[in-house]
């Protein structure tokens, strides 16, 4: 009998992990893995294998034994893959370098001086980011392409000989900067309100001189904030599209983006050879995103003791008013200057115009082109793609996030490690790659998704999963534990535990996470440009198809549409936030 119970006790670990594995959590965990990889691992897979075929696959009928390096061969051979590696990662460099710059300038005067107006710009400094990438590049083609631009006509007619190149390398860097330094701003405003104050202190009682000790001591402290920033942000744009693609061709500097779009958009095709491409410049975003978790895993960066205390601001003296009209002046320069180019375009009748004189003649300005665009059935059609696509993203992307969040933050269940780590791949994966995987994927896949709105909305759901189950894990981590419990203890179940307990808590984070899907799913332009057919046409890709047809009012015209609509849904949004937030206090 002892004998037998020894037996059943060693037996009874694996018994208990193969019970545990087939159980309804187990499975409802297996359910989510499979689902994750249906829609994030698959699609990469298909690129990866597509790069090594000679033939599309169909129907899954992948010929293994005609696997080649032949695309390979072939891209590496034309000899123009270094060129445009070095194109993309010379502009990357130069938008990053004026991203931190920007960024961290704006969030030291915003953050840590006595700059009249400071609260405001900190609000201010973060407008660029909802600006879409496409839209900007539109905007600052207006005004500074060299020979038509509104800035250089203004500065010709002045008796001015400098002109501006926006299709420049430097250009470039400036449109990629102006747009992403509020990502650099974001992190290193956080990193200035945690600081230590008694680092500073002791510096200034050292004899340290306030600029001193911002070289010394306060830079240092913020440097994770610098390097994660700056790492994000040059991931971002060496797989951004949009500005390339607008400002990179008339300037005779092409990117790897713009390439793969070419090789697959153009004729005759080459889908295998963009696949390889494709697997190239994944294989940049993956190390990069792995360096950055390698550079600030290994090293300490610890700032807040916990005391309560605020940093004395420093005192700019007379440079107070000058550094807040310069910092103002920019987010004017950069927000208001492109939006009103845009409106002058849309108002146009024509754009033929080479003075001043010419510029402000009333009499060339009428809503005809508003008018032409509302009635333009291809406009219609894909405004309402967009919006059902973002309902159809929101709907889809918030549940799925909220219950992967829940289950990485509030249970223990064997493989919510996994479930997070998929969850966050995306991140290193180009909007380009994902809508390119898809394409393989699902023309490999008889299920009938392809041509629909549904292949766009997956696409788009697996492509944003870092920042909503981020923004949801967020608010579940600051619920206590005790909560739930409490509702158990009182026989509530889970399903009423999460409607009546943690649902509400967590509402901020959730619809911090659906705002973040509407705003990027309407704007999104790289990720549908392999899945859309003429009946599935998105409001970006309209845009961005009318400028190729040269119709520069219509573009002008829908890009003030799309940035209203955006604005309109951050308010409701935060209106709605607002409402929920004095019922459930």
């Amino acid at each position: 009998m002892t004998g037998l119970a020894a037996s059943t006790s060693r037996r009874s670990p694996s018994r208990r992990l193969f019970a545990s594995a087939f159980s309804p959590r187990g499975a409802f965990v297996a359910c989510l893995l499979a689902a994750l990889t249906f829609l994030i691992v698959l699609p990469v897979l298909a690129l990866v294998i597509g790069s090594f075929l000679p033939t599309p696959p169909r129907a899954l009928a992948i010929d293994w034994s005609g696997l080649t390096l032949a695309n390979y061969r072939e891209i590496l051979g034309e000899g123009n893959v270094l060129a445009l590696l070095r194109v993309t990662l010379a502009a990357a460099v130069i938008g990053t370098a004026g991203a931190l710059v920007i960024g961290a300038s704006l969030a030291w005067l915003a953050i840590r001086t006595d700059v009249p107006g400071r609260s405001l710009l900190e609000n201010v400094a973060i407008l660029p980011m909802f600006v879409p990438p496409l839209v900007g590049a539109f905007a600052w083609d207006i005004l500074a392409s060299p020979k038509s631009g509104i800035i250089n006509i203004a500065l010709r007619s002045l008796g001015l000989d400098a002109a501006l190149n926006i299709y420049s390398f430097g250009g470039i860097g400036f449109v990629f900067a102006i747009y992403y330094a509020p990502y650099v701003h974001l992190f290193v405003a956080a990193a200035l309100r945690n600081i230590d104050p008694v680092h500073e202190e002791a510096a200034w009682m050292s004899g340290a001189s306030r600029w001193r000790c911002l070289w010394q001591i306060t830079l240092p402290l913020v440097l994770p904030a610098l390097l994660s920033s700056g790492l994000l942000v040059f991931v971002l744009l060496i797989e951004l599209f949009a500005i390339p693609a607008i400002l990179g061709e008339p300037g005779n500097l092409h990117f790897m983006s713009v390439r793969i779009w070419e090789m697959v958009g153009f004729t005759p095709p080459k889908v295998n050879q963009a696949s390889a491409l494709g697997v190239l410049m994944l294989l940049i975003t993956v190390t990069l995103v792995l360096i950055q978790y390698r550079v600030l895993g290994k090293r300490s960066f610890v700032t807040v003791s916990g005391k309560g205390l605020r940093p004395d601001l420093l005192a700019l003296g007379t440079a107070r008013w000058p550094l807040a009209c310069l910092g103002f002046g920019y987010i004017l320069f950069v927000v208001l200057m492109p939006y009103a180019a845009l409106l002058f375009i849309a108002l146009r009748k024509n754009l033929f115009y080479a003075t001043l004189g010419a510029l402000a003649d009333t009499r060339q300005l009428s809503l005809d082109q508003f008018a032409l665009a509302f009635s333009d059935p291809v406009v219609r059609g894909s405004f309402l793609n967009s919006l059902l696509v973002s309902l159809g993203t929101v709907t889809v992307g918030s549940l799925l996030y909220f219950t992967i969040a829940y289950v990485v933050q509030r249970t223990n269940l064997k493989g919510r490690r996994a479930l997070d780590l998929i969850a966050i791949l995306p991140i290193a994966i180009p909007g380009l790659i994902i809508g390119l995987g898809y394409l393989w994927t699902w023309i490999s896949l008889p299920f009938g998704i392809y041509g629909t709105l549904w292949i766009i909305i997956l696409a788009y759901v697996s492509q944003f999963s870092p920042q909503g189950v981020r923004a949801i894990s967020g608010s579940l981590v600051q619920i206590d534990p005790e909560l739930e419990e409490s509702s158990r203890l009182c026989g509530a179940g889970l399903a009423y535990t999460l409607r009546r307990i943690v649902v509400p808590l967590a509402w901020p984070g959730i619809l911090s996470a659906m705002i973040l899907l509407l705003i990027l799913s309407f704007r999104e332009l790289a990720t549908a440009l392999f899945l859309y057919t003429s009946t599935t046409q998105v409001f970006s890709l309209t845009m961005f198809d009318f400028w190729l047809r040269g119709s520069t009012n219509l573009v002008a015209v829908m890009a003030l549409v799309q940035t209203l609509v955006l604005a309109l849904l951050v308010l409701l949004a935060r209106r709605i936030r607002r409402e929920r937030t004095q019922i459930f206090t």
